[in-house]
């Protein structure tokens, strides 16, 4: 398998369809469809459901998207690298944050480094520990910003010097927005949603010291922001945070 038919596979998953991908690609359609067949033959598996006018890509295709985006990042930083070691300090650093924080003295570390290396570019994406994790494994992410507990006996690690808080979100005409602290009695009859990681799950129920059958619980999320449209709405949201 190709590197350069990696590229050609997610050409035409960001055009949506293979006659747009050959026009940016320079080439012939049929040539760009064979490429694609070839890949398709090598994998044995079908990676796209074609329609008249766009693609939609199969279980298949959308695995090989996720590994092929991987592969080629890994690619364009090993090229980066091995040019910057002809001059000055060049290279993109790929970062993966959790919502933390943790992210604001990230900010100020990728700043001061930029200053002292102008030509390195930083790639930041945010993402779950979880996430983190496996891409750090996989050699995908040069740095990841954790919340604790987090499992870090293969990495090197630092702790930032921050201490993370438990935090309960409401609306601002929620009673308990006026609140300086909250215990479980406060909030144990509310609508709840809590984090979906397991270790921090089991934190949250430890606080409680309830099971979650015996809470009401409305919706498991990963990231804060993607939680605040149903605050919004009237349900709660809690979340246990201990920087890494």
């Amino acid at each position: 398998m190709e590197l350069r038919v990696l590229r050609y596979f997610l050409t035409v998953v960001e055009e949506g369809n293979i006659s747009a991908a050959a026009q940016t690609l320079f080439m012939t359609q049929p040539t760009l469809s064979r490429q694609l067949h070839d890949l398709e033959k090598e994998l044995g598996a079908t990676l796209f459901i074609r329609g008249k006018r766009e693609i939609t890509l199969t279980e298949e295709g959308i695995l090989l998207r996720e590994r092929a985006q991987e592969l080629v990042l890994l690619a364009d930083r090993m090229g980066q690298e091995f040019a910057g070691r002809k001059g000055e300090v060049s290279g993109t650093i790929a970062i993966g944050c959790v919502e933390s924080m943790g992210s604001q003295l990230m900010a100020k570390l990728m700043v001061e480094f930029y200053k002292r290396y102008p030509r390195v570019r930083f790639q930041l994406d945010n993402m779950t520990t979880d996430d983190i994790r496996m891409r750090l494994d996989h050699g995908v992410l040069d740095v990841g910003l954790l919340i604790e507990p987090a499992d870090t006996e293969r990495f090197s690690f630092l702790r930032f010097p921050l201490d993370e808080r438990w935090g309960i979100t409401v609306r601002a005409d929620d009673p308990l927005a006026g609140y300086e602290y909250v215990l479980p009695a406060d909030v144990e009859k509310r609508t709840l949603i809590i984090p979906s990681r397991p270790a921090v799950r089991n934190e949250f129920l430890s606080w409680f010291g309830k099971s979650e059958h015996e809470l009401s619980i409305m919706c498991s999320e990963a990231l804060f922001s993607n939680s605040m449209y149903l605050v919004e709405e009237g349900a709660m949201w809690h979340l246990a945070w201990k920087g890494v």
